[in-house]
């Protein structure tokens, strides 16, 4: 009988963890920044682990909101975190970041902003996307400019870069 138990016990757990969701072991975002002389915009993409962007919210917010579905309030939640978190300088200017939504897809969101055109000659990029909640946490960040590209891992030792093209 006792093994009978156990043999459950064992079956019960293994079940439990397969439902369970999966969490993943490294914290990573990526950002892309892509000056596009063409439509006159600065246009930034960045892909973030939802769960991930969840709990920086609901730490900042001191209650738990989900992304998807899309609500107002979220929606709001979710720029006003990116505002504080993300911003450019092109040649010693500040950029006016505009944050266009989002969408979840599976374990990952992606976010989308804007910014007003600067022709680059310097450009530096501060990136703290979640540095608060995870020690490990890395920001790959990468500018891309007239062919040319730079890609840099930022941390809570670095947050910011410069791109010179």
């Amino acid at each position: 009988m006792k093994s009978v138990a156990l043999i459950f016990f064992a079956l019960f757990t293994l079940t439990l963890q397969a439902s369970a969701p999966s969490l993943h072991k490294f914290y990573l975002s990526n950002t892309s920044l892509e000056f596009n002389a063409q439509n006159r915009a600065i246009e930034i993409t960045s892909k973030i682990f939802t769960d991930d962007l969840e709990h920086a919210i609901e730490a900042q917010c001191y209650r738990y909101h989900s992304l998807y579905p899309q609500t107002p309030e979220v929606f709001e939640l979710v720029k006003k975190y990116i505002g504080e978190k993300l911003s450019l300088q092109v040649a010693g200017r500040n950029v006016v970041l505009n944050f266009l939504g989002y969408s979840v897809d599976n374990d990952m969101t992606t976010l989308f902003i804007e910014g007003g055109y600067f022709e680059p000659n310097q450009v530096v990029v501060t990136n703290t996307i979640l540095l608060e909640q995870f020690a490990d946490q890395q920001n790959i960040t990468e500018v891309r400019w007239n062919g040319q590209s730079k890609r840099e891992y930022l941390t809570k030792d670095k947050t910011q870069f410069q791109f010179i093209p």
